[in-house]
């Protein structure tokens, strides 16, 4: 009896080996050899991108393939299509996928410089058409996360213009606030220390007015209210927290020091920078105070 499961066995992985290299033949014969036809179609398809770029009157051409793409096949295009995507779509005609897969390729491709002469082995060091397409979402989605982040600062720098200071800075009589207003910069940023035994904190150094500094800080108070506004959710709020590098007791301290001492004060604040209007106040000496 085991005589026969072991033979059963044994014939069931002969089959397997078998269709193992049957499948090893056909990727090499049909897939591989498909996908590098398609490469080599792509790279004309720059060419004839590239062709018609270099000619004086591309503009009445590309009005003309788009008329003809019309009026012969019922395909419209926008007024705003790209020349680049509205000649894959003259090629692929109906397939509106296809089109949309390779005028992806092709874009990503003449924005980091690929000629058609090249086209076919960078594809290949992408890893395929589907790698380098999905790299044109990542970069646009990049794009998008940090122009809302740039929105995100600027409404927060109005924000804070808005409230209601945490308190205010008297200088000793040797020293005089006297750097001129820097137009990158809106904030004066002052380094202190705290001292436990007069409870204060004290200036150390008036800082030198630095755009990179002051983006930086307000990433940070933006990285820190979503943080703080998940606190009542001990776990997520402990993913957040690691995934930041935030102190869990430390933030719970700066949202205290802020007069945000809950999640719903951090979520209200979120909210009111999320609906601030932009406009053009004049600025107010607000300082960001950064713990040496």
């Amino acid at each position: 009896m085991n005589k026969v499961k072991v033979d059963i066995k044994h014939t069931i992985f002969t089959y397997a080996d078998l269709l193992a290299e049957k499948h090893a033949g056909y990727v090499n014969e049909f897939v591989t050899r498909a996908n590098d036809e398609l490469y080599a179609i792509l790279a004309e398809l720059l060419a004839l991108y590239e062709q018609i770029e270099s000619l004086p009157d591309k503009e009445k051409l590309i009005k003309q393939m788009r008329k003809k793409l019309q009026e012969e096949y019922k395909i419209k295009t926008q007024a705003n299509t790209k020349p680049s995507s509205l000649m894959v779509r003259y090629i692929t005609r109906s397939n509106r996928k296809t089109a949309h897969v390779y005028g992806r390729v092709l874009e990503v491709a003449i924005c980091e410089g690929v000629t058609s002469a090249t086209l076919v082995d960078y594809i290949k060091a992408k890893g395929g058409i589907d790698r380098v397409r999905m790299a044109v979402g990542s970069a646009e989605t990049k794009r998008l996360q940090i122009k809302q982040e740039k929105l995100l600062q600027e409404k927060l720098t109005v924000h804070l213009q808005q409230k209601s200071t945490l308190g205010t800075v008297q200088f000793n009589k040797v020293t005089s606030m006297n750097l001129p207003h820097a137009s990158d910069v809106v904030f004066m940023h002052l380094l202190c220390t705290f001292n436990h035994r007069s409870n204060q904190h004290e200036i150390v150094s008036v800082l030198y007015p630095n755009s990179t500094l002051e983006e930086h800080a307000l990433s940070t108070q933006l990285t820190l209210l979503d943080v703080a506004s998940q606190s009542n959710d001990h776990g997520k709020f402990y993913e957040l927290c690691k995934e930041h590098g935030l102190n869990m007791d430390i933030t719970h301290r700066w949202m205290k020091s802020n007069n945000t001492p809950s999640a719903n004060d951090a979520l209200n604040i979120v909210q009111a920078i999320k609906n601030t209007k932009l406009g053009k106040p004049e600025p107010t000496p607000v300082a960001l105070k950064l713990a040496a």
